[in-house]
C-alpha cells in the first residue's frame, strides 16, 4: 500500500498543471483561489437540523470539490438541500469545502490521506479515478450499488468508463462534460457564414477565412491542451493510446493531420494558438470578439452565455467538427468515497452520493452550471425539457455523448497528459520539429503507460 501511495504522489506532483482544464468552467473565468472552507458558513447553520431522530449528534461528513463560480453555487445549494431533507431525516450533516481546481484538490487529497485528515467524500477528475483506486485511497461502491438495486444503466454509457477500474465501480458520474465547439454567431453572420452549416473541419477553415477577410478577426482562438487534442485525434480516426492503454499512439499520420491543420491556419493568420499556461487569452478573445470559434467544456456554457449576453453577441454551440468521423472524450468529475471509513460513515457517505447523483440533482446541476444531465431519465424531466427548449446550446453536449468515449484509466496517463500538452504547444506554437517531437513523445508515453 505504501509503495502505491508513494507512486501516486510522484505522479500527481509531476502532473501538477495537467488536469485543471478537464471539464472545468470557461478558461480564465474561474474564481481566484480561496480558503478551503469557502461556502461552508451557511451549511454550518443547518447542522442542528440534521440531528438524529433520537436527539443524538449527527454524523459529520466533509465533501471536497473543485472549481468555483457556478460549480460552487450549485454544490453549496445542493448540500443545503441534502442537509435539510435526507440529512435531517437520517442524522447526517455534510460540509462542502472548495479546494481549488482539480490538480489542487488531488494534491491536497493525497497529503491529507497520508496525514489521516482526509475528507469522507470527494470529487475526482475522471482520468484520475484509476490512480486513486490503485493507490487504495477510494473504495469500491459495488456492494452498495447492488444492495440498493441502483440502476446503473440510467447513467449515459459514455460516462461510465472512468467509473470502473478492473470491473469494479469506484465512483459515480457527477459534474460531467464533453468539449464542444462554441461559435460567435454575430461574427460569422457578419462574414456571411451560416452557423448552422458548420459541421466539418473544412467548414471551420473556410469560415475562418471569410471571417478574417470580412472583419480582420481570427477564425479560431485556442489554448493547446491534451483534452482537446484527444478529441481532435478521434475525429480523424485515431487516439493518443491503443485500446488496452498499453501503447502510446501519437507518432502517426492521424496526429500529423491534426497538427498540420492547426499550423496551417495559424500560419495564415486564421488561428490564434497559445500554450495552455496562457489560456486567459481565450477569455480575452471571447470578450473582445476577436475570434469566431472556441473549444471549451460544456461546463463553461453558463459563464460563456452570460458573457455573450452582457456584451451583446450571439453564441451557439456545436459538436467538435468532423474529420473522417465525429468523436470526443468525456471530462469533468466523478464523486467517490474515501477508504478507511467506519461503517456508519460509509452508510452516511453513500446517502450523500445517491442524493447528489439523483435525477432531480442532475437536472439542477445541469441548469446551474452547464454540465451534462448525467442520467438518461433526467432528459425526460419536465424542467429539463423546458430548459433545452429555451437554451438549445445546453443539449449539444448531451447529443454528442452518442459518439463519445471515456478517457484513459491507466495511472501513467496522468503524467503523460502534461507531456502531451507541452509537446503539442512546442510544435503548434513554437514550431518544434514534428518528427523528432512526436517520436520522443511516443517513447515517453510508452514508458509511462508501462511502469
Amino acid at each position: 500500500m505504501k509503495r502505491q501511495i508513494h507512486k501516486m504522489m510522484a505522479l500527481l506532483a509531476a502532473a501538477a498543471m495537467s488536469v485543471s482544464a478537464i471539464g472545468c468552467g470557461a478558461t480564465g473565468t474561474q474564481g481566484s483561489s480561496q480558503a478551503a472552507s469557502s461556502g461552508t458558513a451557511s451549511q454550518e447553520s443547518t447542522a442542528q437540523e440534521s440531528a438524529s431522530a433520537d436527539g443524538s449528534s449527527p454524523i459529520e461528513l466533509t465533501f471536497w470539490y473543485a472549481n468555483s463560480d457556478t460549480v460552487e453555487t450549485y454544490i453549496n445549494e445542493a448540500t443545503e438541500r441534502f442537509n435539510s431533507t435526507v440529512g435531517a431525516e437520517k442524522g447526517i450533516h455534510v460540509t462542502a469545502e472548495y479546494q481549488g481546481e482539480y490538480t489542487d484538490l488531488h494534491q491536497k487529497l493525497q497529503a491529507a490521506y497520508i496525514a489521516g485528515t482526509a475528507p469522507q467524500l470527494t470529487v475526482l477528475e475522471i482520468g484520475s479515478v484509476g490512480l486513486f483506486a490503485e493507490g487504495g485511497m477510494i473504495q469500491s461502491l459495488d456492494d452498495r450499488i447492488e444492495a440498493d438495486g441502483m440502476d446503473m444503466s440510467d447513467f449515459h454509457d459514455g460516462l461510465l468508463y472512468n467509473c470502473y477500474i478492473d470491473d469494479s465501480c469506484y465512483a459515480l458520474p457527477f459534474l460531467r462534460s464533453t468539449s464542444i465547439l462554441y461559435m460567435n454567431t454575430s461574427l460569422l453572420e457578419e462574414a456571411g457564414v451560416n452557423p448552422e452549416e458548420i459541421e466539418t473541419w473544412d467548414d471551420v477553415a473556410e469560415a475562418s477565412e471569410k471571417v478574417n477577410e470580412a472583419t480582420g478577426k481570427y477564425g479560431i482562438s485556442m489554448p493547446v491542451n491534451y483534452w482537446f487534442h484527444e478529441a481532435f485525434m478521434l475525429t480523424w480516426g485515431g487516439f493518443t493510446v491503443n485500446e488496452d492503454e498499453t501503447q502510446c499512439t501519437v507518432d502517426n499520420e492521424v496526429d500529423r493531420t491534426v497538427i498540420n491543420y492547426f499550423k496551417d491556419l495559424r500560419d495564415r493568420g486564421l488561428a490564434h494558438l497559445y500554450p495552455y499556461a496562457e489560456a486567459d487569452k481565450m477569455s480575452a478573445d471571447l470578450m473582445n470578439q476577436d475570434a469566431a470559434f472556441f473549444f471549451q467544456s460544456t461546463g463553461g456554457l453558463s459563464q460563456m452565455l452570460s458573457v455573450a449576453d452582457e456584451l451583446g453577441f450571439g453564441l451557439q454551440t456545436a459538436f467538435i467538427p468532423k474529420g473522417t468521423q465525429f468523436g470526443v472524450t468525456t471530462g469533468g468529475c466523478n464523486i467517490a468515497m474515501l477508504s478507511g471509513l467506519s461503517e456508519e460513515e460509509q452508510n452516511a457517505a453513500w446517502e450523500y452520493i445517491k442524493f447528489m447523483t439523483s435525477v432531480d440533482e442532475t437536472v439542477e446541476a445541469s441548469i446551474v452550471t452547464g454540465y451534462l444531465a448525467t442520467r438518461k431519465s433526467a432528459v425526460e424531466d419536465e424542467k429539463m425539457v423546458e430548459w433545452y427548449e429555451q437554451y438549445p446550446q445546453y443539449k449539444v453536449a448531451l447529443d454528442q455523448l452518442a459518439i463519445s468515449s471515456g478517457r484513459p484509466n491507466n495511472p501513467g496517463y496522468v503524467e503523460f497528459q502534461e507531456e502531451l500538452t507541452d509537446a503539442m504547444a512546442e510544435i503548434m506554437v513554437n514550431d518544434a520539429d514534428v518528427d523528432t517531437t512526436l517520436a520522443e513523445l511516443e517513447a515517453k508515453g510508452n514508458e509511462l503507460l508501462n511502469e
